[in-house]
């Protein structure tokens, strides 16, 4: 009997301490769609730190879980910090003949993004020059010209209370199983 009570006792904190950890601290998600391609592919099981921007802040170059809530979306997504609260956000049109990009700046400085691999064709619905507000960050993902992002006035920047974590480690496919660095960091 003391036996059986020890073992339930010890499921118990067992069950209580994989709860706790879960909820506040790690949780896990698989990546759906495209918008983060070629760094992150559809089924990619990734680990999240969700005390990370409770004890600091979110940083341009991070990939984050987002919960977007939207008109009749309510989800979360993953997506790269590109601009901070305060940054202004531009995108100017290059055209070259038949070829146009949009090309992204911060602040008045033109981005070079060794992450995407290929030419920003879509600049969004927003109004350009965007002011990102504070406790707001603004999001897009990878995959520019495949992505619903805070270019979009229906998703606009990111509020700090909506961003529920940084993507730390990739845990599936195993091929490719590490931990994410910050672009910024590279």
């Amino acid at each position: 009997m003391k036996k059986g009570i020890h073992y339930i006792t010890q499921i118990t904190i067992i069950m209580i301490c994989v709860f706790f950890f879960r909820t506040f601290l790690f949780g896990t998600i698989t990546v759906k769609g495209s918008s983060m391609e070629p760094n992150f592919h559809h089924g990619d099981f990734v680990i999240v730190n969700k005390l990370a921007y409770h004890i600091g802040t979110p940083q341009k170059g991070d990939v984050v879980i987002c919960r977007l809530d939207s008109g009749n979306r309510n989800e979360n997504i993953i997506k790269r910090i590109i601009a901070l609260p305060g940054d202004e956000v531009d995108m100017k049109l290059k055209e070259d003949g038949w070829d146009w990009e949009y090309v992204l700046y911060i602040n008045g400085e033109e981005q070079h993004e060794n992450y995407i691999s290929e030419i920003m064709q879509q600049a969004g619905t927003i109004e350009y020059p965007f002011e990102v507000k504070q406790n707001c960050y603004f999001v897009m993902g990878d995959n520019r010209n495949a992505s619903t992002d805070s270019r979009e006035a229906s998703v606009g920047a990111i509020p700090k209370e909506n961003i529920k974590g940084k993507v730390f480690f990739r845990l599936y496919p195993f091929e490719n199983m590490g931990i994410i660095k910050n672009t910024e960091e590279r």
